[in-house]
């Protein structure tokens, strides 16, 4: 429960290390451990769909730092999980500081969709200090993006770089500028052109705010690959996978819908990303 005064310490957020300090947590019901630094019982609480403007640091348990930024702009999503990121974030008020113990492959993986650093090891914790500073609407994102954002293609690579920097993408992108990241190479059958493919995909933009999935629609999405049935990062990127496999792309606008975007759910400029699994090939 939240103390009624406005709690001031000390350390400052950017100073703070819980990694080899793990007392003072506490336990939540989802089963999260969290410590809160500074509280600020008049700030906004955010709600799901809301975009959070954070400082946020994360640790190994040594204390090494992992990924750093003075102001990360993330969507709340309901919880993936009991006792995810998105249920510790959901307990923040602005103004408020705090640590939450996380297991590290579970964080970077479903939270963070990207792999686990080489610094943790299986079932290591890890350690993400965060300020919330400030809560925009969904509305009031698209409007910042369509003045500031997406206004032309070197605009388009800036926000790339800086992705595959805080994502740690170490792959080489193809020739036509396309990520293939293998998360689980596929046994069965080859992807070729003209063959029937069976997919599972969830598609974000690269601020990671969802724009369409097959999972939330309980059905998986069937096309002929190389057929211009899909976009043209999906032609490509699919022949490098077998049935069973799951991969990650990460797809640049000129594979994508260009300069023109598609309808109101993507801005032009926009590249995407994709968290694909293949199911069959027939």
């Amino acid at each position: 429960m939240r103390s009624t005064a406005i709690v001031l310490l000390a350390v400052v957020l950017c100073c703070c290390s819980c990694g080899n300090k793990e007392s003072g947590f506490k336990q939540h019901p989802s089963g999260l451990s969290y410590r809160f630094y500074e509280l600020n019982n008049e700030g906004q609480m955010p709600k799901t769909g809301d975009i959070l403007v954070l400082s946020m640091k994360v640790k190994t348990l040594d204390d090494k730092v992992i990924d750093e930024s003075n102001y990360y702009r993330m969507q709340l999503s309901n919880p993936m999980f009991k006792g995810d990121f998105f249920t510790g974030l959901a307990l923040l008020q602005v103004g408020d500081s705090a640590c939450f113990k996380l297991d590290a492959a579970r964080f970077f993986e479903k939270n963070r969709k990207r792999d686990v650093p080489v610094e943790f090891k299986p079932g290591d914790p890890v350690f993400v200090y965060v300020r919330l500073k400030n809560i925009l609407s969904a509305e009031d994102l698209d409007g910042e993006k369509e003045t500031a954002y997406h206004t032309d293609r070197d605009q388009e690579m800036s926000l790339l770089r800086d992705y595959l920097s805080m994502a740690n993408v170490t792959v080489s992108p193809t020739k036509s500028g396309l990520y293939y990241i293998e998360k689980k190479r596929g046994t069965g059958k080859k992807a070729e052109i003209g063959k029937t493919l069976v997919v599972h995909y969830t598609g974000t933009t690269i601020d990671g705010k969802v724009f369409d999935s097959s999972l939330q629609k309980g059905k998986p999405f069937s096309f002929i690959l190389g057929k211009n049935q899909v976009i043209r990062g999906w032609d490509e990127a699919f022949l490098f996978m077998h049935e069973g496999g799951v991969a990650r792309f990460i797809i640049p606008s000129d594979l994508a819908y260009g300069k023109d975007g598609f309808s109101n759910v993507i801005l032009p400029y926009s590249t995407l990303v994709f968290e694909v699994e293949l199911l069959e090939v027939n």
